[in-house]
């Protein structure tokens, strides 16, 4: 894979009250927990389903046996998002000492706009929250979906940090 370096914005948000949703339940959706161990193959097409058109490139680079103690870490919690039975995106919790972190989100490309993002990221920050820490977090950055930084501080989300780091991007 060619890619290319650039500068990119990383913004660090935090949740510090469970907002407590009102989620209405969306027909023909679930949302699963990958109970058992995950090969890296596996998760790799996960995160490229939703990250591919967003520049997730990280873990596409990091060395499979490092990825895969990652990935199937106690602390570590991946959900499929699925509608009508096809997958249509997913999430990885990581909890801390503190508090959970939102690492990935997102839905496939065949989904988004079709009206289940709110819905899928409301449903992550109650799995989120169901793990009782003290705050949950997430960032995001400027090579994400463009509606991302917004839609996260509409739902409760407080900027506190942005910094700027170098990340690799496809290169066409």
């Amino acid at each position: 894979m060619k890619y290319k370096i650039v500068h990119s914005k990383v913004y660090f948000l935090k949740m510090k009250e469970n907002p407590a949703l009102n989620i209405a339940v969306k027909n023909n959706t679930s949302i699963e927990k990958i109970e058992s161990e995950i090969s890296t193959e596996e998760y790799r097409k996960l995160y490229l389903s939703v990250g591919e058109n967003l520049n997730w490139l990280d873990r596409i680079f990091m060395d499979d046996t490092q990825l895969y103690h990652k990935i199937n870490s106690s602390k570590t919690h991946i959900y499929k998002f699925t509608i009508d039975k096809q997958h249509a995106g997913y999430c990885e919790l990581i909890e801390c000492d503190k508090y959970v972190e939102i690492l990935y989100f997102g839905l496939t490309p065949d989904f988004v706009g079709k009206g289940y993002g709110q819905y899928f990221l409301n449903k992550t920050i109650e799995l989120a929250w169901s793990y009782s820490p003290q705050w949950v977090q997430l960032n995001t950055c400027d090579l994400d979906h463009p509606n991302a930084l917004s839609t996260y501080k509409r739902v409760g989300f407080e900027h506190y940090k942005t910094i700027e780091e170098e990340k690799k991007t496809k290169s066409l």
